[in-house]
C-alpha cells in the first residue's frame, strides 16, 4: 500500500493528501500548480506544501516526496 493517499479533483483542481495516520492537507490549484514545478527539489517541494500546513510537510519522508512526484507529473 502507498505511504499516502493523493486525491487530485479533475473538477476544481484541488489535491488532498492524506497519510496513513489520518493527517491530511489540502492544496488550491495555485499550489498544485507550484508543487508540481518544484517536485524534482524534495526541500522546494516540501516548501510549498509547508505553506499550506508546516506540521504536514515536516512529515513527508523521502518515499512520500517520492510517490508525489509520480503521482503530479
Amino acid at each position: 500500500m502507498d505511504p499516502l493517499n493523493i486525491e487530485l479533483c479533475p473538477e476544481t483542481g484541488i489535491c488532498s493528501i492524506m497519510k496513513k495516520d489520518g493527517r491530511k492537507v489540502d492544496l488550491m490549484p495555485d499550489e498544485v500548480r507550484q508543487l508540481r514545478t518544484a517536485l524534482a527539489n524534495p526541500d522546494a517541494a516540501r516548501s510549498v506544501i509547508a505553506e499550506a500546513d508546516a506540521g504536514f510537510a515536516a512529515a513527508l519522508a523521502p518515499d512520500e516526496l517520492q510517490q508525489l512526484a509520480a503521482r503530479l507529473k
